[in-house]
């Protein structure tokens, strides 16, 4: 495969860690998409910027709810 190709799919599957890990929606089309949230928090990342963690994220609203 040319280079270009294999670039993708690597770009691909980093994505697709990052969002397992943080907890974002992962979505094949998200990607080089910049207006998408779960990319801009990938960049974010790359970035050695701080990124939300989606689990703790979704965990606390759950929690609150069950007082």
């Amino acid at each position: 495969m040319k280079n270009e190709v294999v670039d993708i799919f690597n770009d691909l599957d980093d994505f697709r860690r990052f969002c397992v890990r943080f907890g974002y929606r992962y979505n094949e089309a998200d990607l080089y998409r910049y207006k998408s949230t779960a990319y801009g928090a990938y960049l974010r990342f790359k970035n050695g910027k701080k990124v939300v963690n989606g689990w703790n994220r979704d965990s606390r609203s759950r929690n609150n709810h069950r007082r």
